[in-house]
């Protein structure tokens, strides 16, 4: 197992909650179709965190985050989120064109509110942020999640937890060399960082580094992310035919209601 850039201590993406709503998000958006609306896939992801065990779960159009305001006093609409081995906040986007800047942005602005609002009033976990997209997403919105932390899920390509937990696995280097394997966790796992506040003197902060990616720095995670996930998925098809359309399946009864 790969040693995490985020911690001392390895962190296991294999089993936890943000490589199963991954896995499920991207199987659901892969290989089903949502009646049209949107609010039937923003109850998919909550259902999801339901079936996957996460407890303080929160479905759609709930306007506080974990029971906490947001710190401006704006009650924001959240589709889905659970505490499970961590805390997960998710936006749940049902539309044919990709996800735009425009509604990145609205979901972090949202997200870092109820944060503040709730480390001010003693919640003390990270949050990681998750967007489901049941279509294609624009590699120009991926780098831009990726340097605020916003794990993006869509039916493109597997998404950065799914790689993470994959690479894992003893038979990783079957589908990926061991070098791309370690410079796919780095990067991977900068890209899917949480909401996290540190102690400044006697204040809690926000700290967000300016110098934490660069333009290489992205392209080496757009071409290890695309090349991961072709790899990955050609390997799955030839080892287990047929393997993620079941797992779709799996996730479609726990979540159809």
């Amino acid at each position: 197992m790969f040693k995490s850039s985020l911690s001392t201590d390895p962190f296991q993406w294999q089993g936890s909650i943000l490589h199963k709503m991954g896995e499920a998000g991207f199987t659901l958006a892969s290989f089903t179709t949502p009646n049209p609306g949107g609010y039937v896939w923003q109850d998919w992801a909550y259902q999801s965190l339901i079936a996957f065990g996460a407890r303080a779960t929160q479905g759609p159009g709930t306007l506080a985050l974990f029971g906490y305001p947001s710190a401006s006093g704006i009650r924001h609409e959240i589709d889905a989120a659970g505490i499970g081995d961590l805390a997960v906040v998710l936006e749940a986007k049902d539309q044919k064109q990709s996800i735009s800047k425009e509604q990145v942005d609205s979901f972090h602005g949202r997200t870092l509110d109820y944060f503040e609002g709730g480390i001010q009033r003693g919640f003390s976990s990270d949050l990681y942020r998750m967007i489901w997209s049941t279509g294609d997403i624009d590699i120009g919105i991926r780098r831009y999640a990726a340097r605020l932390g916003i794990i993006l899920v869509g039916s493109d390509k597997a998404p950065l937890p799914v790689l993470l937990a994959a690479a894992e696995e003893w038979d990783a280097i079957e589908w990926m060399s061991n070098q791309y394997l370690g410079d796919l966790v780095l990067l991977g796992e900068r890209a899917c960082r949480p909401l996290h506040a540190e102690t400044q003197g006697q204040s809690l902060v926000y700290p967000y580094q300016l110098n934490l990616w660069n333009d290489r720095d992205l392209d080496d995670l757009d071409y290890l992310q695309d090349l991961a996930s072709a790899q990955w998925l050609d390997w799955i098809d030839n080892r287990h035919p047929l393997h993620l359309e079941r797992i779709a399946a799996n996730h479609l009864s726990h979540v159809s209601i």
